[in-house]
């Protein structure tokens, strides 16, 4: 049996060294875009939404969980109102 990440938490984790190694040769061509990142493969998938990359991702790996990230961005998301 595979030792697969099994929650979001280990996913993410598992999921950050790669985003790190391969960021940078991402940008700038996919700045804005999103990047999710299936931790076992090692695979990656950029869409222009979050939910475009993680559609390409599941159907790839419909039974793994991914992470994803926004690239040139702190966040892939942003909740709340903008302060002024």
């Amino acid at each position: 049996e595979r030792n697969m990440p099994d929650n979001q938490e280990t996913v993410a984790a598992a999921a950050r060294p790669i985003f790190d190694q391969i960021k940078e040769s991402l940008m700038p061509k996919h700045e804005n875009q999103f990047v999710s990142i299936e931790p076992e493969s090692r695979d990656f998938f950029i869409g222009e939404t979050i939910s475009d990359a993680i559609a390409k991702a599941r159907q790839k790996y419909p039974n793994r969980l991914v992470h994803t990230y926004r690239l040139g961005h702190t966040a892939a998301v942003h909740f709340g109102a903008q302060s002024q």
